[in-house]
């Protein structure tokens, strides 16, 4: 696949990927406890509702592909995941609207926000997802919802997937496409 890179074992890796794939190495990834929040947003990194008018709206879709099969279908390899958006503008607000997260059958699994988060200029937010949740199974994604003042930069939508079996670890990336979103 031309727009998802396989990224493994021992070969370089881009500093981004390099860095959070470090940051999965603790036993946190394995089994995150189900108490801690799945939104991870600090508070430096929040603004409130911007006065001006949010015209744009768009929504991004993500694949997040939390199980993997491979040898024709015999073995089924579990992948944690990182949900990150990104505000790209330099000086305007990104609203985050809503975050869902679907099986491979498009079914919702879970909804991520009650109310909208709104970014700061190149603030950032994440959601997780364990690697030992395997409730969207196979095909899972992401759609983000979204909405910007005019003029203002689209924001970068991408997930990271991490696995750790023994001593080997995979890890990829799988940027976001922008998709219609229905009024």
């Amino acid at each position: 696949m031309n727009c998802t890179r396989i990224l493994y074992g021992s070969r370089p890796l881009p500093a981004l990927c390099a860095a959070l794939a470090v940051s999965f190495t603790g036993s946190a990834a394995h089994s995150r406890d189900r108490e801690q929040p799945a939104v991870i947003v600090s508070a430096e990194a929040t603004a409130t509702a911007p006065e001006q008018k949010l015209v744009n709206q768009g929504r991004t879709f993500v694949p997040l592909h939390s199980t993997l099969i491979g040898q024709g279908g015999v073995t089924r390899l579990n992948f944690s995941g990182t949900l990150s958006i990104h505000n790209t503008s330099a000086t305007n607000v990104l609203a985050v609207q809503q975050i869902d997260y679907r099986s491979g059958a498009g079914q919702l699994v879970e909804s991520y926000l009650s109310t909208p988060i709104y970014l700061k200029p190149y603030a950032s937010m994440q959601v997780t997802i364990a690697q030992d949740d395997v409730r969207a199974g196979v095909g899972a994604s992401f759609t983000v919802d979204w909405a910007t003042p005019a003029g203002a930069d689209e924001p970068v939508v991408d997930a990271v997937m991490a696995s750790f079996v023994g001593t080997r670890s995979y890890s990829f990336l799988s940027p976001g496409k922008r998709v219609s979103r229905p009024q």
